[in-house]
């Protein structure tokens, strides 16, 4: 796709218009420079100017995101990956990783992909746009995780519950806690809370107290 074009045009309007032609996008999505305003001829006959334009495509946070996973994968040795944009929005973008090899950049628990999510965050955002959440899924292994997470949840709410004491579970990360205790939240008789700093921030299990 080409992402930058120049014209040349009696008015800088016209200019504009002519680039987009040659971009082939809207000129909502396209931004411009100014290169020469124009200028008319003096006593009709000597000097005079055309405006010229330049204008350009800026890549989204998604593209952004995207080509920086692309690149980081080259550099892993895992370039045979692919990567594809799933879902674009302004506020979310959502970077799809599939192919063969795809349990390599997982890591344990998914800390790999963690790692790449984060570094692809800052990719895709600058200063000059509002901040874009990125999120990096690696085949179906966050919906796995998140269905495994859920069931073993409840299991140990269960057990605490059936045995009438505590259970602390090991460190996770965020939003690994959150989904514990949201489906703890769904166990009658069972309460979650949160214990610990940083990297040693677990959830515990308990008999709900009345």
């Amino acid at each position: 796709m080409i992402k930058e074009a120049f014209a040349v045009e009696e008015t800088i309007a016209l200019a504009k218009r002519k680039a987009c032609e040659i971009l082939n996008a809207d000129e909502s999505i396209v931004s411009f420079e100014v290169i020469q305003s124009p200028q008319k001829k003096k006593l009709g006959i000597f000097g005079g100017k055309m405006a010229q334009v330049r204008a350009f495509i800026k890549d989204s946070p998604a593209e952004r995101a995207k080509n920086y996973i692309k690149e980081l994968l080259y550099y892993m040795g895992m370039d045979s990956l692919n990567v594809e944009i799933e879902l674009q929005e302004k506020d979310l973008c959502v970077i799809k990783i599939t192919g063969k090899d795809i349990k390599y950049i997982v890591g344990r628990h998914g800390e790999t992909l963690d790692a790449i999510q984060y570094l692809a965050g800052f990719a895709a955002n600058n200063l000059e746009e509002p901040y874009c959440k990125v999120r990096v899924e690696a085949g179906e292994y966050r919906e796995k995780r998140k269905k495994s997470l859920e069931a073993y949840a409840r299991r140990m709410a269960h057990d605490a519950i059936k045995n009438g004491n505590r259970i602390e579970l090991e460190p996770m990360r965020s939003y690994e806690r959150k989904l514990i205790h949201s489906a703890i939240q769904s166990v009658a008789g069972a309460d979650s809370w949160s214990e610990g700093e940083n990297d040693n921030r677990h959830v515990v299990i308990a008999p709900e107290i009345n």
